[in-house]
């Protein structure tokens, strides 16, 4: 696989709708094969772009862009990736895995050397790939719809 051409850029609040739909139709296409239709629906519900504002405004929300067009979000803090979520139509492309790298220097900052994810299940084998081994099996509530997850830990070598 070639590496697509990627940059990667703080985001800003003129973003937080192209996030939104990036995230939804993300979930919608990649996370299909491994949830219900009712679980889908539950976890986006609701999801609007003003959800990014305040995550933005921290900082902790990066996008990846091809060109002019916005193909990738990650969010990270110290010592954990919160997301990594690419456009269905640049899966396979390279981007997630830059989006990752990136992520993992945010979440690694200031001598922090183990990194947590709460893996979505189509994830899980990206994210092996990458360094991360399960820790446990877990759920998130999101909009009281129970969404199956693989919490995972990175350590620094």
């Amino acid at each position: 696989m070639v590496d697509a051409p990627v940059t990667i850029r703080t985001a800003t609040s003129a973003d937080a709708a192209r996030l939104n739909e990036l995230h939804i139709s993300s979930v919608r296409a990649l996370c299909s094969g491994h949830y219900t239709q009712e679980i889908l629906e539950g976890w986006l519900l609701n999801r609007t772009p003003s959800g990014y504002l305040g995550p933005i405004s921290r900082g902790s929300i990066f996008v990846a862009e091809l060109g002019d067009e916005t193909v990738g979000v990650g969010e990270a803090a110290r010592g954990g990736v919160v997301a990594v979520c690419v456009d269905p139509g640049a899966a396979g492309r390279g981007i997630g895995r830059r989006i990752l790298q990136h992520a993992l220097a945010v979440a690694r900052s200031r001598e922090c050397d183990s990194v947590m994810v709460e893996a979505t299940l189509n994830a899980r084998a990206f994210y092996e790939r990458h360094g991360f081994r399960e820790v446990r099996h877990a759920t998130v509530t999101r909009n009281h719809v129970e969404v199956p997850i693989v919490v995972m830990k990175y350590d620094a070598a």
